[in-house]
């Protein structure tokens, strides 16, 4: 290949001539590098995948054969107590002691037995040893009554099958065997009629005992099933342990799974790349530092341009960043300011709406007053007390409405800028309801409380003010939403950790869709439609509440009622610590 060089533009391309051939000779030691090396650890992985999972598969197969032998073993070595002229003589006879040194010892220290039991023709049991010791009187233990109650259940149903049919299963070998849970721990029981090995001694259908043994499994015999399987650290854990492939479930007798046997994996493929890694990884070094050793050259020709291209992408992704992140904060203060927007237009909606319910709120107690006074202006002469006690009570009961009206407002406004402090003290909270209802009697004659006041303590500290305002609301809402249902309930309930307070009545009620968003400022249910009202004094019950440590809950009806439910903490009322919002 010829290749014609002039001048500066000669130089250039040369350069990059150059920077090219270095590259791709770079490039193909690298690649061919790189692939001998994947490919070397990808067969050596895989070998050690196999290997690990047949040694894994045969440890498994060790530990399920060890634990069906575990199984099997129970009922023959229990066949050395049952079948036995001496054993069947003796649990007739109930001869205890001969029953202590020759079963229940016996089977727990040559056997490793936990338990025996021995149950009568009757089913009931005469003999238990159990955990080494001999229960004296006989009796189950808490954690395997029911267990062994229908395990001798199931053999004396086998024993009444076997006599009905003769030609069945011979009576010597019926066993029945069980893998159950006792507590937390995993145990074999296996049950079987005790009979005389001669002929000398015979037993009628129907009067056999029922010997019962029990070994647990997550303790000796853990130990010889990991050293038949020779395996180090088996143990039976309840759950699935974190590799699946070294662990073999332990079945029930209904076919579900009460646990698993658990052992830290021998895994001889990964040994052996443990022990062979220092070498390899010692042999990829030295082929990395060759190729690296011949690169190096090829390399340092590009370097310059390498770092000017880098320099200029720097700068070129710098700027990019810069404008991106400016977009995006001008996206942001936008959304900001769609925000506040929309937030001012629903304030200022809330204001109107607002404005609207108070005036005409205010314009009702007002024009009250104006008629009772007008009134009493045209009533000069023969106007008896009575009357003017009357007109009067009309023009008192106006101005309070008004004066709570206004509470509502001062408080709504201090609760919405958290310009509110509680002033707790020490007071009668009952007494302050019943002050409430009686307020209210005398402004709604037509209406009839029922309260149940005495499981509130007698002393409390609270805030009276607020709470007075909070129960002024609640029972003016049961008066005012039932016009035509006189009856107000007003019931407490008291414990350890809180007082509960229920306001009922069985007015108008609401629907379902209303109770989410009643507690809302504002917030009129649309079955208070014509009804006066701000919407403002469920918010101010609601915030009082919280503030006081507690909840406040609605329940109601369409038609036939609601009840508000107040929850305060005993803790917060017995506390003398001032709380501020």
């Amino acid at each position: 290949m010829r290749v014609n060089f002039s001048g500066s533009g000669a130089i250039k391309r040369l350069q990059v001539l150059k920077v090219g051939l270095t590259s791709h000779i770079t490039f193909v030691l690298v690649t061919l590098t790189c692939a001998a090396a994947v490919l070397l650890c990808g067969f050596a992985w895989l070998a050690a995948v196999k290997v690990d999972d047949l040694s894994l598969r045969r440890q498994a197969d060790f530990v399920g054969q060890g634990l069906e032998e575990q199984i099997a073993a129970l009922p023959r070595e229990q066949e050395s107590v049952t079948k036995w002229d001496d054993a069947f003589l003796y649990a007739k006879q109930r001869n205890h002691e001969w029953l202590l040194d020759n079963v229940g010892r016996w089977t727990s220290q040559y056997f490793g037995h936990d338990r025996t039991y021995i149950f009568d023709d009757t089913n009931r049991l005469m003999f238990a040893f159990r955990d080494g010791a001999d229960a004296v009187p006989p009796r189950l233990g808490d954690d395997d009554g029911q267990e062994m109650a229908t395990l001798a259940g199931e053999m004396r149903a086998a024993l009444v099958e076997r006599a009905a049919n003769p030609g069945a299963e011979p009576i010597g070998q019926l066993a029945t065997v069980r893998t159950i849970m006792i507590g937390n721990r995993p145990a074999i029981s296996s049950a079987r009629p005790i009979l005389p090995s001669s002929a000398r001694m015979q037993i009628e259908a129907g009067q056999e005992f029922i010997a019962i043994s029990v070994k647990f499994i997550d303790g000796k015999a853990a130990e010889s099933i990991g050293h038949h399987a020779r395996l180090e650290g088996l143990y039976f854990a309840p759950s699935k342990g974190g590799d699946e492939r070294a662990q073999v479930p332990v079945s029930s007798h209904d076919g579900g799974t009460i646990g698993y046997f658990v052992w830290p994996p021998i895994r001889p493929g990964y040994m052996l790349l443990q022990q062979i890694a220092p070498a390899g990884l010692g042999c990829l070094a030295l082929l990395i530092t060759v190729v690296f050793w011949l690169g190096r050259g090829l390399h340092r020709t590009s370097l310059t341009l390498l770092d000017s291209q880098a320099q200029l992408t720097h700068h070129r992704n710098h700027l990019e960043e810069m404008v991106a992140d400016r977009t995006a904060e001008i996206e942001r203060q936008r959304e900001e300011l769609d925000r506040l927007l929309v937030h001012e237009r629903q304030v200022n909606a809330l204001q109107r709406q607002f404005v609207a319910m108070a005036s005409h709120e205010f314009r009702t107690p007002l024009a009250i007053i104006d008629a009772a006074a007008q009134r009493l202006c045209r009533s000069t002469t023969n106007v008896s007390g009575d009357y003017v006690h009357e007109k009067a009570g009309v023009i008192r009961s106006a101005v309070v409405r008004m004066v709570d009206l206004m509470e509502s407002i001062l408080a709504s406004g201090r609760l919405e800028t958290g310009q509110i402090t509680l002033k707790r003290s020490e007071g009668d909270l009952k007494a302050l309801l019943v002050s409430c209802c009686d307020r209210q009697r005398h402004l709604s004659r037509s209406h009839v409380f029922h309260l149940d006041l005495e499981p509130i303590p007698d002393v409390l500290t609270f805030d009276r003010s607020a709470m007075e305002q909070v129960f002024t609301n609640l029972i003016s809402n049961a008066v005012k939403y039932s016009p035509n249902a006189p009856d107000i309930h007003v019931r407490a309930r008291a414990d350890e950790k809180t007082v509960e307070i229920a306001i009922s009545d069985s007015g108008i009620g609401m629907d379902a869709e209303d109770l989410p968003k009643l507690f809302q400022p504002y917030y009129r249910a649309r079955s208070a439609t014509g009804i006066a009202g701000t919407g403002i004094g469920l918010n101010v019950v609601k915030q009082v509440v919280e503030l006081h440590g507690g909840t406040v809950e609605v329940t109601s009806e369409l038609g036939k009622g609601t009840t508000f439910t107040i929850r305060l903490p005993i803790e917060f009322l017995l506390s003398d610590q001032q709380v501020a919002a």
